[in-house]
């Protein structure tokens, strides 16, 4: 108490003291420039004034609720390169080198029995591959909101600018995409066994646990190949002038 009330004591005599300097310092008419302050105080408001609206308009939310596009065109196009062309490489490419086509490909016309020794009919695979397909698309579509994907930055090329940008918006994108998707995975086993499951606990649960983590590589693997090709050819379009540039 008493090192409280010494302290109290002290800053009421610092302030008497510099408000006696004030009163007391001698009359300058050359230090006083009221336009030229004034002036200087409303530019670096106007500053601050646009750094905090700069600051509010990059903010987390802002970039999800109310994001910039400059190509209109461009959400809808990868949205469906997400959800038709890379699910359809995919369940191409493992059909055509024989290998165990993921579970999801099951869950409508095979009743969960798996696909490793059965031929699917014709047409069956449509359906579970857009329905899957439009998961990863909107995996895609809020890492791409996160990232800023949609500014010209994030697809010009244009005047030099060259692909660094580029290619930082896509990863950034893509490893947003990829945590919603692990969660979302995650949260979909949880609801399968209705409770925390981990490897070693028996023989269905780390089936089941191993085909997951195998399903999620490969849609993070072909999702990348694909949007990434993408996203590098939509850029190259704006270095040309039979593109869209942006100046």
């Amino acid at each position: 108490m008493k090192l409280m009330c010494v302290s109290i004591q002290n800053l009421i005599l610092l302030c008497v003291v510099t408000h006696l300097s004030n009163a007391f310092q001698p009359h300058v008419p050359s230090l006083q420039k009221i336009p030229r302050s004034n002036t200087y105080f409303h530019l670096h408001a106007s500053k601050d004034g646009n750094n905090n609206k700069d600051h509010e308009k990059d903010s987390i939310p802002n970039r999800f609720l109310s994001p910039q596009i400059d190509d209109a065109g461009l959400p809808i196009a990868d949205a469906l390169t997400a959800q038709i062309v890379a699910p359809t490489f995919q369940v191409a490419w493992l059909a055509a080198n024989h290998a165990p086509l993921p579970t999801w490909l099951a869950t409508i016309y095979n009743n969960n029995n798996g696909l490793l020794y059965n031929v699917p009919p014709q047409g069956a695979l449509l359906v579970p591959t857009l329905v899957h397909g439009a998961g990863l698309a909107g995996c895609w579509l809020m890492g791409a909101l996160a990232a800023k994907a949609y500014d010209s930055e994030a697809f010009n090329v244009s005047g030099g600018r060259g692909y660094g940008t580029v290619v930082k918006r896509i990863f950034q994108a893509g490893a947003f995409a990829t945590g919603i998707l692990i969660m979302s995975t995650q949260l979909d086993l949880f609801l399968e066994f209705g409770r925390y499951v981990q490897l070693g606990e028996n023989d269905e649960t780390d089936l089941r646990l191993l085909s997951a983590t195998v399903e999620l590589i490969n849609d993070v693997f072909f999702e990348a190949l694909v949007l990434v090709s993408w996203r590098l050819y939509r850029a190259s379009l704006t270095a040309s002038v039979d593109g869209r540039p942006y100046e």
